[in-house]
């Protein structure tokens, strides 16, 4: 099954896990993604969810920094 396409925003809270993989080496949590994003961690945790339902990110759910993107 082909991956669907992230919306704008969903991208850009993508980009935002890829960078902050890259410059730490750990996966962010929500709300540093939030803050990256200047948004509330309700709207990343929307982004997050939509990432994981379009199969473009994995991540443990009940355990922290696990959000990886699917490359």
């Amino acid at each position: 099954m082909a991956r669907l396409t992230p919306s704008p925003k969903q991208e850009e809270t993508l980009q935002h896990i890829r960078d902050f993989i890259a410059e730490k080496g750990y996966s962010p949590t929500v709300a540093e993604l939030a803050k990256l994003a200047s948004v509330n961690e309700n709207a990343v945790q929307d982004r997050i969810n939509a990432l994981d339902r379009k199969g473009l990110i994995t991540r443990t759910c009940g355990a922290g920094r696990t959000i990886r993107p699917v490359d």
